[in-house]
């Protein structure tokens, strides 16, 4: 998988992170989640100026790379000069369910973390407008996430595996 970057997208709460986590330590390759910057910048807004120096750092290395987010199309470009500057392949796992159902698990996720209110299904559905339909590449795998207990994380990364070598 040398040279590949596995990008993970899809709304919030639609199971990207953990399964990205997952696929991580599973196949030994680095993950970068927007979310993880959140914290280590102690910030609401998106940091995508670091987020993009980090890919780049690990891609100079022709190391593979996951990244994860509810990636939109405003993104895709930088992506895209990323791939083409260091000759990586793409594989896109793109996470999906229904909006009703996510936005209840984003709320659930919130009142686990105890600080921060409910919103309403206008003002998720808002904030995941764009990365709904988010894809990059010709090699997108699509995730329905409706019932976690139909989704196989070895079936996907067999998928990844697959790709990844018939890719050149």
């Amino acid at each position: 998988m040398k040279d590949t970057i596995i990008i993970v997208s899809g709304m919030a709460a639609a199971g990207k992170t953990t399964f990205a986590e997952w696929l991580s330590h599973k196949v030994c390759v680095p993950l970068l989640s927007v979310d993880d910057l959140w914290g280590k910048f102690g910030t609401t807004t998106i940091p995508f100026a670091q987020y993009w120096v980090l890919c780049e750092d690990i891609m100079k290395q022709s190391s593979p790379l996951i990244i994860e987010f509810g990636f939109w199309d405003e993104q895709k470009p930088m992506i895209n000069e990323l791939v083409k500057k260091y000759k990586y392949q793409t594989v896109n796992i793109h996470f999906v369910t229904s909006i009703e159902l996510a936005h209840q698990r984003f709320n659930d996720r919130r009142k686990l973390g105890g600080t921060e209110p409910q919103i309403t299904l206008e003002r998720y559905i808002e904030i995941v407008e764009y990365s709904k339909f988010f894809q990059f590449g010709d090699c997108v795998i699509g995730v329905d996430t409706t019932d976690f207990s139909r989704v196989s994380y070895e079936n996907i990364a067999k998928q990844i595996q697959q790709l990844a070598m018939g890719i050149k």
